[in-house]
């Protein structure tokens, strides 16, 4: 449940930090041309971060669902063998 939180924290961050840099450079006094190269790279870096983002939550999920299945596996197991002891 923390680890939710977490991104969605993460995420409000980097839509924040997007917005405010957006702003300041559409308020900024610069050349049109200068503001737009400024927005695409800070795009480009939002664009990077978040799919950053995406893929460490995919290898978590991965980890989280390996381990589950693990533990599956397991007390199928331990079932089983409880299973032959009693009959």
């Amino acid at each position: 449940m923390s680890e939710n939180k977490g991104g969605s924290m993460m995420v409000g961050f980097l839509l924040g930090a997007a917005v405010g840099a957006g702003l300041a450079l559409m308020l900024a006094p610069m050349a049109g041309e200068e503001t737009r190269r400024h927005l695409g790279e800070a795009a480009r870096k939002l664009k990077d971060g978040a799919k950053d983002r995406v893929d460490d939550i995919k290898h978590m999920v991965k980890d989280r669902a390996e381990e589950v299945g693990g533990a599956i596996d397991a007390g199928k197991d331990a079932f089983r063998g409880a299973v032959r002891e009693h009959v």
